[in-house]
Protein backbone atom coordinates (compact mmCIF):
# COMPACT_ATOMS: atom_id res chain seq x y z
CA UNK A 1 0.00 0.00 0.00
CA UNK A 2 1.38 3.42 -0.91
CA UNK A 3 2.30 5.68 2.00
CA UNK A 4 -0.28 8.28 0.91
CA UNK A 5 -3.09 5.70 0.98
CA UNK A 6 -1.86 4.42 4.35
CA UNK A 7 -1.92 7.95 5.80
CA UNK A 8 -5.39 8.61 4.38
CA UNK A 9 -6.77 5.37 5.85
CA UNK A 10 -5.19 6.07 9.22
CA UNK A 11 -6.65 9.58 9.35
CA UNK A 12 -10.13 8.24 8.48
CA UNK A 13 -9.93 5.77 11.36
CA UNK A 14 -8.72 8.46 13.77
CA UNK A 15 -11.58 10.75 12.73
CA UNK A 16 -14.03 7.95 13.54
CA UNK A 17 -12.44 7.26 16.95
CA UNK A 18 -12.44 10.91 18.01
CA UNK A 19 -16.00 11.76 17.01
CA UNK A 20 -17.93 13.86 19.50
CA UNK A 21 -19.99 10.88 20.71
CA UNK A 22 -16.80 9.29 22.03
CA UNK A 23 -15.99 12.28 24.25
CA UNK A 24 -19.55 13.22 25.24
CA UNK A 25 -21.43 9.94 25.67
CA UNK A 26 -25.04 9.03 25.01
CA UNK A 27 -27.40 10.67 27.54
CA UNK A 28 -29.02 8.28 30.02
CA UNK A 29 -32.50 9.18 31.25
CA UNK A 30 -33.14 8.41 34.94
CA UNK A 31 -36.46 9.70 36.14
CA UNK A 32 -36.53 13.48 35.77
CA UNK A 33 -32.74 13.65 35.39
CA UNK A 34 -30.34 12.99 32.54
CA UNK A 35 -26.82 11.66 33.09
CA UNK A 36 -24.21 12.28 30.39
CA UNK A 37 -20.79 10.57 30.58
CA UNK A 38 -17.76 12.68 29.63
CA UNK A 39 -14.48 11.03 28.56
CA UNK A 40 -10.94 11.96 27.62
CA UNK A 41 -9.64 10.50 24.35
CA UNK A 42 -5.89 10.06 23.84
CA UNK A 43 -4.33 8.96 20.57
CA UNK A 44 -0.87 8.11 19.35
CA UNK A 45 0.19 6.88 15.94
CA UNK A 46 2.98 6.68 13.47
CA UNK A 47 3.53 5.50 9.94
CA UNK A 48 6.33 5.25 7.47
CA UNK A 49 7.32 3.68 4.23
CA UNK A 50 10.03 3.07 1.70
CA UNK A 51 9.77 3.19 -2.06
CA UNK A 52 12.35 1.33 -4.00
CA UNK A 53 12.90 -2.20 -5.26
CA UNK A 54 10.10 -3.39 -3.00
CA UNK A 55 7.66 -0.78 -1.73
CA UNK A 56 7.00 -1.22 1.96
CA UNK A 57 4.89 0.69 4.43
CA UNK A 58 3.78 0.20 7.99
CA UNK A 59 1.67 1.92 10.60
CA UNK A 60 0.90 1.56 14.26
CA UNK A 61 -1.13 3.37 16.80
CA UNK A 62 -3.13 3.23 19.94
CA UNK A 63 -6.02 4.95 21.61
CA UNK A 64 -7.49 5.17 25.06
CA UNK A 65 -10.85 6.43 26.24
CA UNK A 66 -10.91 7.39 29.91
CA UNK A 67 -14.13 8.43 31.67
CA UNK A 68 -13.50 11.69 33.56
CA UNK A 69 -16.91 12.93 34.73
CA UNK A 70 -20.68 12.75 34.53
CA UNK A 71 -23.00 15.66 33.80
CA UNK A 72 -26.21 15.39 35.79
CA UNK A 73 -29.03 17.51 34.38
CA UNK A 74 -32.34 18.02 36.18
CA UNK A 75 -34.50 20.82 34.87
CA UNK A 76 -32.35 23.96 34.76
CA UNK A 77 -29.83 22.51 37.25
CA UNK A 78 -26.63 21.11 35.67
CA UNK A 79 -23.94 19.57 37.85
CA UNK A 80 -20.66 17.92 37.01
CA UNK A 81 -19.54 14.90 39.01
CA UNK A 82 -15.83 14.35 38.35
CA UNK A 83 -14.20 10.95 38.54
CA UNK A 84 -10.94 11.34 40.45
CA UNK A 85 -7.75 9.62 39.30
CA UNK A 86 -6.92 8.26 42.74
CA UNK A 87 -9.53 5.51 42.54
CA UNK A 88 -10.43 2.98 39.93
CA UNK A 89 -13.32 3.69 37.56
CA UNK A 90 -15.43 0.81 38.83
CA UNK A 91 -14.89 1.83 42.44
CA UNK A 92 -15.76 5.45 41.73
CA UNK A 93 -18.89 4.57 39.76
CA UNK A 94 -20.03 2.27 42.55
CA UNK A 95 -19.44 5.10 45.04
CA UNK A 96 -21.49 7.69 43.12
CA UNK A 97 -24.35 5.52 41.83
CA UNK A 98 -26.30 5.57 45.14
CA UNK A 99 -25.89 9.36 45.45
CA UNK A 100 -26.93 9.92 41.84
CA UNK A 101 -29.96 7.65 42.20
CA UNK A 102 -30.92 9.32 45.50
CA UNK A 103 -30.73 12.71 43.83
CA UNK A 104 -33.10 11.44 41.16
CA UNK A 105 -35.58 10.12 43.69
CA UNK A 106 -35.15 12.92 46.25
CA UNK A 107 -33.98 10.54 49.02
CA UNK A 108 -31.08 11.26 51.34
CA UNK A 109 -28.01 9.04 51.08
CA UNK A 110 -26.55 7.22 54.08
CA UNK A 111 -23.74 9.80 54.08
CA UNK A 112 -26.28 12.61 54.63
CA UNK A 113 -27.85 11.02 57.73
Amino acid sequence: MAIEKLAETLMEKLRFITKAETVIGEPIQAGESTVVPVSRVSLGFGFGGHQGKGDTSASGGGASVEPVAFLVIKGDDVRIMPITKDSSLVSKVMDIVPDVMNKFTGKKSLNDV
